[in-house]
């Protein structure tokens, strides 16, 4: 069985070319191959939630593959945080602020500055679900309300890290953000 193939002419910038050189010559494959996965590509990504899954797939796969993250069941997790909760150890909370603050470091270095681009991006880890209220205030609903504490410390180290002046406020599994 043959497979019929059909030839397309197609106009590319010289940005373009040099990616597409790259590749080619990464994948050892024709220029065609490549164009022809390309696209396979793309449908997948298309019908898959388009460009926003793809920027999500690679930010989680950026937080597994640097092996500083893991991935926890929810109810685990809950579990964890009502046990610390319980005790309420100072000390463990003010690790954890150190910790946000390595964080809010680490942030600034991958060029994330603002509140609203660094909750977008914790969003990822899945501390939180982001409502954006307005251009300064912000609503993150969690999962579950033992995680108020923790990611309210976190995020206190986080913006001392990167010298945000902004509110945290506590509600029912939810922390209302409020930048000053």
């Amino acid at each position: 069985m043959s497979i019929k193939t059909r030839r397309l002419s197609i106009a590319v910038d010289d940005k373009t070319y040099k990616i597409l050189e790259k590749v080619v010559r990464r994948e050892n494959k024709s220029i065609s191959e490549v164009v022809r996965n390309s696209i396979s590509m793309f449908s997948l990504v298309v019908e898959n939630g388009g460009l926003d899954a793809l920027r999500s797939a690679i930010v989680y796969s950026e937080l597994l593959n640097c092996r500083e993250h893991v991935i926890v069941d929810i109810e685990i997790w809950s579990a964890i945080l009502e046990i610390i909760d319980e005790r309420k150890k100072d000390s463990f909370f003010e690790l954890v602020r150190n910790v946000g603050y390595e964080h809010g470091i680490q942030y600034r270095e991958k060029g994330l500055r603002s509140v609203e681009e660094i909750l977008k991006y914790m969003e990822y880890e899945n501390w939180f679900r982001l409502k954006v209220n307005s251009d300064r205030t912000y609503t993150l609903v969690l999962s579950a309300k033992s995680e108020q504490k923790i990611l309210e410390a976190f995020l206190r180290g986080v913006f001392e890290a990167l010298k945000i002046n902004a509110d945290i406020k506590e509600y029912y599994r939810k922390l209302i953000v409020v930048e000053n």
